[in-house]
């Protein structure tokens, strides 16, 4: 899961694209990179600018960098890393400047391998350094150059680009890519499992042009009409501001339900559907699955941050106190897509707090939007007991994960999931808790008032081919140890509960 933001026109294209990005950061944290274009007034000899750093955007010398650049043509990225090792080279932007052209992605490619097995063989295909990356996202940038490298740039050339991509990619893909005679265009895959929102606004020479990940990012730079890129559809902005839109592969809409759960912002849409409406309506159902149950409890404790508004659901619901007295450090950054299972089990001791006097001898909802590796409810669990509660019992906003994702969430390995191999029984002993409550399946599709969604981290049912995940999960795997980090592994006191002993 990455955040994409693009921008054609206006004078300060870099440190809008910068803006963009700092609104995106929940997005990705592992890194951020910019790319623009300085334009010649007689439209030769145009040159990109790339930069990149490791880490939060405002962080590091990317804004000094950027501040004050005067171009019209840009598009940035911040990186979850799904593919790949941490080196500076695997942030995107990618570029291959012989062919003048650059690319940001949001999402994963599942047969990746396959294509660059194809694509590698053409040695034209590298970057400025020469040096060839094994990444999706490379591939992606690899097949559009491909195809568009005699420089026949006009937006039917451009559709049959994208055409080409949408037939070789099997997976999930929202796209920026810019040319370097200021052309920029985006595409989503025919599913539309990832998001993609463009918008525009009334400029001093032209209608200016952006494209981005989520709303809230284009809204605050000032874009008005703002629409959602539709499933397998390409936009192409020319560098004198003239917009054209084409569906060019058409499939049944499998949006990721994870959006609403947990990535995306509370103040974002996607296909017409409030993240804020939503995370309050998932509350509501986890409260009637509460009530069926005849539990009791004393509060309703939500952990920060996307949590709270299903939790205030569910007090509400239930007519108990809801009380925010699991304390989150600011500072530390989302463990969730943090990129190493130490580093989510380091920065989740870091980052929440109890306030043990509400907590004492009290039975107390704890309510997360997922539980996926069980680091967070393992250690929200000791603390709260730790803290005198007499009975702890765990919420899921998010049905139970029990497959891998290939789409763009970093758990491509079944064994690392929770849920992936162990039964309600086991996972209670796992996280030490007195009962775990999952969302159910029928919940969420209510919640969201769709069931055009990609399930397949719950059923195991994909929208597209994942004949080669394995291959995918394998290759994740190596990067994983390349950067240090150790196996997930469960405990022995719930490796004897299989599925096969799952309660209802």
């Amino acid at each position: 899961m990455c955040g994409i933001v693009a921008i054609s026109g206006g004078s300060c294209a870099s440190s809008e694209v910068l803006l963009g990005l700092m609104n995106l950061q929940h997005r990705g944290q592992d890194g951020a990179g910019i790319l623009s274009l300085e334009k010649k007034e007689n439209g030769s000899g145009n040159h990109f600018h790339l930069d990149k750093q490791s880490g939060l955007v405002s962080l590091g010398d990317l804004e000094d960098k950027v501040r004050h650049r005067k171009d019209s043509y840009a598009l940035g990225h911040t990186r979850y890393a799904t593919v790949g090792g941490d080196a500076v080279e695997m942030l995107q932007p990618f570029l291959i400047e012989k062919f003048g052209i650059g690319l940001a992605h949001n999402g994963n490619i599942v047969n990746f391998l396959d294509m660059e097995d194809e694509l590698s063989r053409d040695s034209a295909l590298r970057l400025s350094s020469g040096r060839w990356v094994l990444s999706d996202s490379f591939m992606l940038l690899a097949q559009l150059a491909r195809t568009l490298r005699w420089r026949d740039w006009n937006s039917g050339a451009i559709f049959d680009a994208v055409r080409s991509v949408m037939r070789k990619a099997s997976g999930s893909f929202s796209v920026v890519s810019l040319l370097d005679n200021g052309t920029l265009f985006g595409f989503r895959d025919p599913h539309g499992i990832r998001p993609l929102f463009w918008g525009s606004r009334a400029g001093e020479e032209r209608t200016e042009y952006g494209i981005a990940s989520e709303p809230v990012a284009l809204s605050y730079l000032g874009f008005d009409s703002i629409t959602e890129v539709r499933a397998g559809e390409a936009i192409v902005v020319s560098p004198d501001g003239q917009f054209e839109a084409r569906i060019i592969d058409e499939k049944p809409v499998k949006q990721c339900m994870f959006e609403w759960v947990y990535f995306s912002r509370v103040e974002s849409e996607f296909g017409g559907k409030s993240v804020y409406d939503v995370r309050f309506r998932l509350g509501v159902e986890l409260g009637k699955r509460v009530k069926e149950m005849g539990l009791e409890a004393d509060i309703v404790v939500p952990v920060p941050e996307t949590s709270r508004v299903s939790a205030i659901a569910l007090a509400e619901y239930l007519n108990l106190p809801f009380r925010e007295v699991l304390v989150k450090n600011r500072y530390v950054n989302r463990t969730f897509i943090l990129d190493s299972q130490t580093s989510r089990q380091e920065a989740i001791r870091r980052k929440l707090f109890p306030i043990a006097s509400e907590f004492s001898g009290k039975r107390c909802l704890i309510v997360d939007d997922s539980i996926v590796r069980g680091n967070t409810a393992r250690q929200i669990t000791h603390l709260v007991r730790e803290s005198g509660a007499s009975e702890v019992t765990l919420l899921s906003a998010c049905p139970s994960i029990s497959y891998p994702c290939f789409y763009g969430i970093d758990f491509p390995d079944k064994a690392e999931l929770l849920a992936g191999h162990l039964d309600n029984e086991a996972i209670c002993t796992e996280l030490g808790a007195d009962r775990v409550i999952f969302q159910t399946i029928e919940g969420l599709s209510s919640a969201i008032g769709s069931n055009d969604l990609c399930t397949g981290c719950l059923t195991g049912t994909y929208p597209t081919d994942v004949a080669l995940a394995d291959r995918f999960a394998a290759k994740r795997k190596v990067d994983r140890l390349a950067e240090g980090e150790a196996p997930s592994v469960v405990s022995n006191a719930s490796k004897s509960k299989s599925k096969d002993s799952r309660r209802s």
